[in-house]
């Protein structure tokens, strides 16, 4: 397969060099046609010259159609011998010594044009026999002379065809070579490796393309039921098998005019056309019960269920991240309910959003100073060899419910809106503990979506900056693409004023959402977070290094700084280090810590004592690389 590829294309690259060898011979004979004649010629050397030109331009036009190794070697051929027949008939008809060159120049011109090596060989010839034969009854004197002269242009024409056939079969085969690592790069960033379903990227476009028209459809969000204990008792193989027997399960009942996708773990999302709500009722008790028959694993027999939230799009919707809120709020609801079930998002739900759900509550009731605290995970430099910075991470101890799991009370704040009010005061404790730090480190804080959105949240978060004490370029502000999905305008509005004070914009999760380069090119984006589900693909697959390297080296282009997020391991660092990652996050350099243990940590980690100290498998590991 890959020597007919090969073949078919270095067959289009001649007929390339063959259309242009063409129109110069074109043009060529048509001079020769107008301008020159031959003395005593009764008009034989332009009548032929003129057949000539004619038969260039049928050939390249038959060469134009389609590209060829049969059709280039039968113009080779028929060509080579009308330019050798014109070049014999032109010294017949007045021979003068000189006329002898035009066989020998045919020759380089045959070696280059040729598509197989038989055709240059046989032109070749052709017009080295035409030259002694001239020289031998016109010319006898010359006929060693013009031996020598043939050898030497039979060795140049042998040399100079294997050069430029090598050359081009060399850079045909790199082209192809690149054409597929670049078509397998774009599969690993436009499907899942693991179920061949389009992954969160490819849904979030093929949404895009469905809301650009009026119809409506559904949407919706599934999610499995009891996954994880799979994985716990079975092992990842077995999750792994699991997972690509539910996407086979879920395409097959939704049917071949919806799209199925894998947003990551044990989500997947549809978008379903052409049903009415009774028709999508069904569907959804449809999907949950097959999803929930049991799965075959070696001897084993799993079982799990799976909830679904679907929300219809009405005409004229526009909004990508409303719809994919409704669809997940409808999926919370059914875990709430009773899992395994499929909820329809309705009217209803808009206020149930900000009901009166215990976390919700809790939050709204929080003692923000006391209850709130931060957790900081260092980013390590490995070319420095040192820290030079710490992201924030929030963490909440409720009075009422506990410690809360960040990834709850922040989806919770998020969507309740009390995220704008607790980003201050996270900020400001961030900050309070920043100032302490050396000038060289920074400090990373993550804003929400709905930070952005407000111009009255951005105020506050410049007021904080302003009265905090800490110089304003060793502020790293993290951003997502939600904010930019949802209202660009308005996200670059507040990005554009984060950044007039000199605070650092960085892009959070970088390439695991619908990422527009677009936006990095209109907002001044300092540095990109590439997100951890790349590093987790490097024991998986082999493209997952490439897709890190493109990103390392787009950051780079564009001036842009990188952090490669959860580096856990030695082997995972030395895969990233390999295509040039040199900002690295994750457990290997440091779990998240409290803030009164940062000095400490940040003692021994000077500069000039920051790689003796540095954790000996680390020190080994860097040295290692760096040798």
């Amino acid at each position: 397969m890959k020597n007919s590829t090969v073949a078919n294309a270095f067959a289009a690259a001649m007929r390339t060099s063959m259309c242009y060898f063409l129109v110069f011979a074109a043009f060529y004979f048509l001079i020769n046609t107008l301008f020159y004649r031959v003395e005593g010629d009764p008009g034989f050397v332009p009548a032929v010259s003129l057949i000539t030109l004619f038969m260039c331009v049928a050939f390249w036009a038959y060469n134009r159609q389609r590209a060829s190794a049969v059709r280039l070697e039968i113009t080779g051929h028929v060509v080579g011998f009308s330019f050798i027949g014109n070049a014999l008939l032109d010294i017949f008809a007045g021979y003068q010594p000189i006329k002898l060159m035009y066989l020998v120049l045919l020759v380089p011109a045959f070696a280059v044009s040729g598509v197989r090596p038989r055709v240059v060989y046989t032109t070749s010839l052709a017009s080295i026999s035409g030259l002694l034969a001239a020289a031998y009854w016109l010319d006898p004197g010359q006929f060693l002379n013009c031996c020598w002269v043939s050898f030497t242009s039979l060795v140049i024409a042998v040399g100079l065809s294997r050069v430029t056939r090598s050359a081009m079969l060399r850079a045909v085969k790199a082209k192809i070579d690149s054409d597929l690592n670049r078509d397998q790069a774009m599969s690993l960033a436009t499907y899942d490796t693991l179920t061949g379903l389009p992954n969160r990227r490819a849904f979030l476009k093929a949404l895009d393309k469905h809301l650009s028209h009026d119809a409506t459809f559904y949407l919706g969000l599934v999610d499995l039921d009891g996954f994880k204990p799979i994985n716990d008792i079975y092992g990842h193989n077995a999750g792994d098998q699991v997972l690509i027997e539910v996407a086979r399960r879920l395409s097959l009942a939704c049917g071949e005019a919806s799209t199925v996708a894998r947003l990551g773990g044990d989500e997947f999302a549809v978008i379903l056309p052409g049903l009415d709500e009774a028709g999508l009722r069904t569907l959804g008790d449809a999907i949950c019960a097959a999803l929930a028959e049991p799965y075959t694993l070696n001897n084993e027999t799993a079982y799990l269920s799976a909830s679904a939230g679907f929300t219809e799009r009405s005409s004229g919707e526009r909004n990508t991240s409303k719809l994919l809120e409704r669809s997940d709020y409808a999926l919370y609801e059914a875990k709430e309910r009773s899992r395994g079930i499929a909820v329809l998002f309705d009217r209803g739900h808009e206020e149930l959003i900000r009901s009166t759900k215990a976390v919700e509550q809790a939050l709204r009731g929080i003692d923000r100073e006391r209850e709130l605290t931060l957790a900081f995970q260092p980013q390590y430099d490995l070319n420095k060899n040192c820290i030079v910075g710490f992201e924030a991470l929030a963490r909440w101890h409720s009075d009422k419910l506990g410690r809360v799991a960040p990834d709850v009370f922040i989806r919770a704040a998020e969507r309740s809106g009390l995220i704008t009010s607790l980003t201050p005061t996270l900020l400001e404790k961030a900050l309070r503990v920043a100032v302490t730090w050396p000038d060289n480190i920074r400090i990373c804080f993550n804003l929400s979506a709905r930070d952005l959105l407000s111009p009255k949240s951005v105020d506050r978060i410049l007021e904080v900056v302003g009265a905090s004490g800490v110089a304003a370029h060793r502020i790293e502000l993290e951003i997502t693409e939600t904010a930019m999905l949802t209202d660009f305008t308005q996200a670059l509005r507040a990005t554009t004023r984060l950044n007039s004070i000199g605070c650092r914009i960085a892009l959070d999760d970088f390439g695991s959402g619908y990422t527009n380069f677009s936006y990095l090119n209109r907002i001044k984006v300092d540095t990109v977070k590439i997100d951890r589900s790349f590093v987790l693909a490097l024991g998986r697959n082999t493209h997952a290094k490439k897709i890190i390297k493109s990103m390392i080296e787009l950051a780079s282009n564009l001036g842009m700084e990188h952090v490669v997020e959860g580096v856990e391991t030695n082997e995972e660092l030395s895969e990233v280090k390999s295509v040039g990652a040199t900002m690295i996050q994750g457990f290997i350099f440091g779990k998240p810590m409290p803030a009164e243990d940062i000095a400490a940590y940040l003692s021994e980690r000077t500069p000039q004592k920051c790689e003796s100290l540095a954790p000996k498998r680390l020190q080994d590991l860097v040295s290692d690389m760096a040798g």
